[in-house]
């Protein structure tokens, strides 16, 4: 799946399948009522002879569409005088209008859904997503996350539990997916893709219950990247060493573009405002076949505007402020400083090309 927030052609082809079968899946048992129904008077117009056919019974198609016109209170073949056929007219008329006007109803009512962006478009659209950002809680910082993630082309999938929120609509607005759900519920969880998903960005304002979503989180995928928002920092290093989380932060204390670098895989070391602009200093792993692999120093600073502070060879000891003729391989750890803005293309660089 493309690493993108603008749904691509393959993408909207999918979604636009989905959305058809589960329009199928709504609306089956009106559609096997209707079947049935046809299949039946159809039946029944099929061994009728009929006087203006000279006496003949009329063909199988013939037949199955006066059952249709039927459910309409219309006419097609002047029934003969049975009982049956009869009883049909009459009982077809009032069934059609049950079934094919309450089905009108409410294909109109999910149309409107899908236009104004509500909770089952939402679920269909968020279906599609795979190696994607979870982002749980849009209140002000979880908001400027998925903003984060959306305007550096990261797939992301949105949940917030308040219908009410004042960034619900904002968030639609950005584009990604946003399921008003309880993220404390298992299935509100799996509606979002969390099974399929790479990473979850848990930012509500109740600590209990972004430690709940974690557990949570882990169970439905075990290699999932959990980032908790965590106001009560003394047991932020207990909880996860203990519950196995990757980081535990608080808003105060991380920008929000370095969360949403640290949702990519980057290592965040930590964060700096220099006249106002968020940096960070972090650590990646160069990987074989990435941008990085074979350049210089000297080359990836001009290219990615940042600072390596030291370099780690796969075999070899620290090298603090390596040489900028140094020549990158495989497996080199390294630590950097740049502006956080610049993380996405910097981590996309480092990874191999399967990846990118």
């Amino acid at each position: 799946m493309p690493r993108t927030g603008t749904p691509s052609l393959r993408r909207t082809l999918h979604t636009t399948l989905l959305y058809a079968l589960a329009l199928v899946r709504e609306f089956h048992w009106t559609l096997v009522a209707i079947v049935a129904a046809v299949l039946f008077g159809g039946t029944l117009y099929a061994i009728t002879p009929h006087a203006e056919l000279g006496g003949a019974p009329p063909s199988l198609m013939t037949s199955l569409y006066a059952a249709w016109m039927a459910l309409f209170a219309e006419q097609t073949l002047t029934p003969p005088q049975t009982w049956y056929l009869a009883l049909l007219n009459g009982v077809y008329a009032l069934l059609g209008f049950v079934l094919i006007g309450e089905g009108i109803v409410r294909f109109a009512l999910l149309m409107l859904s899908r236009e104004h962006g509500e909770r089952w478009w939402m679920k269909v659209m968020a279906s599609v997503f795979r190696d994607h950002v979870v982002v749980c809680g849009l209140g002000h910082f979880g908001y400027r996350v998925l903003g984060h993630l959306v305007a550096n082309r990261v797939p992301a999938v949105a949940i917030e539990r308040d219908p009410d929120s004042r960034f619900l609509s904002r968030a639609k607005d950005l584009g990604a997916p946003v399921l008003v759900r309880d993220m404390r519920e298992d299935q509100a969880l799996v509606d979002a893709g969390v099974p399929h998903a790479r990473a979850i960005i848990i930012a509500t304002n109740d600590d209990l219950v972004n430690l709940e979503v974690a557990l949570d989180a882990r169970r439905l995928n075990p290699r999932i990247r959990i980032l908790m928002r965590l106001f009560n920092q003394q047991i932020g290093p207990k909880l996860t060493s203990t519950f196995g989380l990757d980081a535990a932060f608080s808003s105060s204390a991380l920008a929000a573009p370095a969360v949403a670098a640290m949702a990519l895989g980057t290592h965040v070391i930590a964060t700096h405002a220099i006249a106002g602009v968020p940096h960070v200093t972090l650590e990646l792993t160069v990987e074989s076949g990435s941008a990085l692999h074979g350049a210089t120093i000297a080359a990836v600073e001009a290219a990615h505007a940042l600072r390596v502070l030291a370099q780690t060879p796969r075999s070899g000891a620290v090298v603090s402020a390596p040489p900028a003729d140094t020549i990158l391989a495989p497996g080199d750890a390294l630590v950097v400083f740049t502006a956080a803005g610049g993380l996405p293309s910097l981590e996309a660089a480092a990874r191999a090309a399967a990846r990118a």
